[in-house]
């Protein structure tokens, strides 16, 4: 095992300085997990990524936060994809020993990793993608208010059932989702006294079928309104609601309409390339002080889909009014965080 690990760190390390020497060449052959950029400047941003970042998703939106900070700074940046297990503290550590300005972890799973590798590396700052104290230093995170979106998915939730049992489902048990689902339910029965609410987790971000099994059993306890945070396993449950009569799903990061029409009530869009930026911008103007940095409605970085006449005028016009609420500071939902 030993042994693994070291040809591993020497394979990264050699990859890394084959980037950071190399100008761009479109005629390079380029390694299929990272770009060969021509730095513009001396500010270097690197990512890892949970997925791939292709997936529609959550890496695809990240990569695309990572594009959004080179064209904005003229940043030198490299990533790498669908890093799983162990293997995510090396790449970190390779990241930090080319002496990358900032490394982004884009995943609430890399948590841990990233703790280990700032500690080794102080000079280096490092973000993680999900709610974190950080360590007041080198580490801190970069985070939607989660608990804006699930507060209004809740209340949308609470408005449309007809059987007062409605559900929320994400991929992981995060401090996001957490917060997500525990602001899901006050929406709810704030609008809703009399509803009961499902949390589950899928224990997948990828698989299909778990999600699809849990949205069976969801639906089977009479949730007549699924709210799916789950990135590509989550598509396996709005499937199972486009099957349903009676039966609407809430969308997450994207507007899942298409997916299935006239069953998505709204979704979450979650503008991660925004928010990526916003805090990279913290980092470039020398304010980064390894804290914990939330966005949100206010900086324009989530926000609902549009109905699409699936809600009465009279529902659409609360969901509103309790946004505005939110958003001009007249509802506080943020304890929930």
């Amino acid at each position: 095992m030993g042994r693994k690990k070291s040809l591993l760190k020497y394979l990264i390390l050699s990859f890394l300085s084959f980037i950071l020497i190399s100008c761009g060449d479109a005629n390079t052959e380029k390694p299929p997990t990272s770009e060969v950029l021509k730095p513009k400047s001396d500010f270097s941003v690197a990512m890892v990524l949970p997925g791939f970042i292709n997936d529609k998703s959550w890496s695809q939106a990240g990569y695309e936060g990572l594009k959004l900070v080179e064209k904005e700074f003229g940043a030198k940046t490299a990533y790498i994809e669908n890093s799983q297990g162990a293997e995510t503290q090396e790449y970190l550590r390779a990241f930090a020993a080319a002496d990358f300005n900032l490394i982004i972890a884009h995943s609430g799973g890399y948590t841990s990793a990233s703790k280990t590798v700032a500690s080794e590396f102080p000079r280096i700052k490092f973000a993680v993608i999900e709610p974190f104290a950080g360590n007041n230093k080198n580490l801190g995170a970069i985070a939607f208010r989660y608990s804006e979106m699930g507060y209004l998915t809740g209340v949308v939730a609470g408005l449309k059932t007809k059987t007062n049992r409605i559900a929320y489902m994400a991929g992981e048990k995060y401090t996001s989702t957490e917060e997500e689902a525990i602001a899901f339910e006050r929406g709810a029965k704030a609008i809703n006294p009399k509803v009961t609410v499902l949390i589950n987790w899928v224990g997948s971000w990828l698989d299909e079928d778990k999600a699809k099994t849990l949205a069976l059993k969801q639906i089977a306890s009479g949730a007549d309104v699924l709210a799916i945070d789950a990135d590509k396993a989550g598509n396996g449950a709005i499937k199972v609601v486009a099957q349903k009569p009676g039966v609407y799903a809430i969308g997450w990061v994207e507007d899942q309409y298409d997916l299935a029409p006239g069953k998505i009530l709204t979704s979450v869009i979650q503008r991660i390339p925004l928010l990526i930026l916003n805090g990279v911008t913290l980092v470039k103007q020398g304010r980064w002080e390894g804290k914990l940095y939330r966005f949100g409605m206010r900086e324009k970085v989530h926000e609902l889909a549009p109905f699409r006449g699936l809600l009465t005028p009279e529902q659409e016009a609360r969901v509103n009014q309790i946004q505005t609420d939110i958003l001009i500071g007249k509802l506080d939902v943020s304890r929930v965080n």
